[in-house]
């Protein structure tokens, strides 16, 4: 069950618009590579019903427009469908679908380019659309970037904004929690950590302290406030999910929230509480797993990304079959998404760029790629790994695109016969 030891006895019904439309998806793609004008992008995109994916689209004149492709349906006023909804009393009808041109999109914008990083878009008719979206710091790291007049981007540059470990989320999340934290530090060592926390540019590379000291922070806090309401199982579901990233900035700016207060205790805790047990609690469990000194508690000592194979999951087979582990730069929602989830310290990046690609419209053969772990799926051939490390150093290698080019660079040939 995907709802583990919480599944309860009471029945649920799934409902998904895939196979509620016609859906002509086939017939979508196969005009949007045939479009020459954003009119018939447009259109064809219209085609795509389900599932909900973010269409970027581009032309030799200029045009640029992203669009939410999918059926979003009619919900009743209030009704979140990230919630299990009560069938019983209406709330999990449907009146329908929202037309195309209410969707999220952007059709030639001002700014001269498009970001979509997969966080809540905005419709043009200001309709709601609830969802199970990514935090919006990853796009504003990206739109921040972008804005900058002074930058004439080419592909080196561009390679340093797909690298970009960087977030902006951590100063939201601390920055009302400050007077708390400097209130929690015991000495002069203490104090001088949460300076360093405070004041840290959300940077996560691979030699940071501040990035592993804040991510066992944030686990701390969510387990601090949330843990004794929920019970484990629901704590335990609760980490998995995405609520938490909008939650928690939410819950440290109110300094009045009965999350703070600890359940089963006479005494009534409040905010510089509850932030004192995370803070010292983060510490111990810092200490007690990298040791005493925490110069060393680098960041890519303890987040770290590991090619998992299926056969891999068979100690010791995992020695033969799984590709790393790598000390990883970046995390959760940095442009650079190479993504833990919360929880404490050592991470294993859960997912991230399944390609990284950068390629110059006005000359697509200098364009440049990278793939995580290699080209073949066979153990023991020589592409099963050997783009693995050029990948976690932000490397890359040319796309070769046109005939001659791949001629002149083939090394081997792979025949595949029925």
């Amino acid at each position: 069950s995907a709802l583990g030891e919480t599944v309860g006895s009471t029945p649920i019904a799934m409902w998904w618009a895939f196979l509620e439309t016609e859906n002509p998806i086939l017939d979508g793609f196969y005009q949007l590579n045939r479009a020459s004008t954003l009119d018939k992008a447009r259109g064809a995109v219209e085609n795509i019903e389900a599932p909900g994916l973010n269409v970027v689209w581009a032309n030799a004149m200029g045009d640029i427009g992203w669009w939410a492709a999918a059926k979003l349906p009619r919900r009743p006023a209030g009704v979140n469908p990230s919630f299990i909804l009560d069938g019983s009393n209406g709330e999990a009808e449907k009146n329908g679908y929202f037309p195309f041109n209410a969707n999220p999109q952007e059709e030639n914008p001002a700014r001269g380019y498009i970001v979509s990083a997969n966080y809540q878009p905005v419709s043009p008719t200001g309709m709601e659309i609830p969802g199970y979206y990514n935090l919006a710091d990853r796009g504003q790291r990206l739109d921040e970037r972008l804005r900058d007049n002074s930058v004439k981007w080419d592909l080196q540059n561009s390679q340093a904004l797909q690298l970009e470990p960087g977030t902006g989320y951590p100063q939201r999340l601390l920055a009302p929690l400050a007077a708390d934290l400097r209130a929690a530090a015991n000495g002069s060592e203490e104090q001088a950590l949460v300076e360093q926390l405070l004041s840290w540019d959300g940077q996560h590379q691979v030699d940071n302290t501040a990035a592993t000291l804040f991510n066992q922070l944030v686990y701390q806090l969510t387990r601090e406030a949330m843990a004794d309401e929920l019970s484990e199982a629901f704590f335990t579901n609760l980490l998995q999910t995405r609520v938490l990233d909008s939650a928690l900035p939410r819950l440290a700016a109110d300094a009045s929230s009965p999350w703070w207060d600890k359940r089963g205790s006479d005494a009534v805790e409040s905010r510089a509480d509850t932030v004192k047990v995370a803070w010292q609690a983060s510490l111990a469990h810092l200490r007690s797993t990298l040791g005493s000194d925490s110069a060393t508690w680098a960041w890519g000592s303890v987040h770290t990304l590991t090619h998992s194979h299926p056969l891999g999951q068979q100690k010791p087979l995992d020695k033969l079959f799984n590709v790393g582990p790598f000390a990883a730069p970046g995390g959760h929602e940095t442009p650079n998404n190479l993504a833990q989830p919360v929880g404490p310290a050592p991470w294993s990046v859960v997912y991230g760029p399944s390609t990284r690609r950068l390629i110059d419209m006005a000359d697509a053969s200098t364009a440049l790629g990278i793939n995580p772990v290699g080209q073949s799926g066979v153990l023991f051939d020589e592409h099963y790994k050997d783009q693995a490390e050029a990948y976690i150093r932000g490397e890359y290698v040319p796309m070769h695109l046109d005939a001659e080019a791949i001629k002149a660079n083939s090394r081997s040939q792979l025949i595949l016969r029925p």
